[in-house]
């Protein structure tokens, strides 16, 4: 039986995944979270043969702190998602114009050649 985290963070990934910039999208994203949910170097609980409650407690701890370094891929993966469409906009419409900028930059210009000029 799965932990209920273990459930929510993978259930987050998928809805994370459906944006994810790769070729396979969502695919790719299901079978690299199920590959890293299964593979027991990720989350190397201790047996607990005698229901032991201070083997559970830690038990726990160690999932949880599983959970969080998921959460954090989680994070990652949605600031992919946004530099790959902020990437996107910006290619397609361009740098934009920064008027204010523009202007400030041509009046310092000015003033420079001013002082140079006196």
């Amino acid at each position: 039986m799965i932990h209920p985290l273990v459930r929510d963070l993978y259930k987050r990934a998928l809805i994370v995944g459906k944006d994810y910039p790769h070729p396979d999208g969502l695919d790719y994203v299901r079978r690299k979270w199920k590959e890293a949910l299964r593979d027991p170097q990720n989350c190397q609980l201790i047996p607990n043969d005698n229901n032991d409650v201070d083997v559970a407690k830690e038990n726990e701890r160690i999932i949880r702190k599983a959970v969080g370094k998921g959460r954090y891929v989680i994070r990652e993966m949605e600031g992919t998602i946004q530099l790959k469409k902020y990437r996107t906009m910006r290619r397609r419409y361009g740098q934009g114009l920064d008027i204010t900028g523009e202007a400030r930059r041509i009046n310092d210009s000015l003033n420079d050649l001013i002082k140079r000029v006196k």
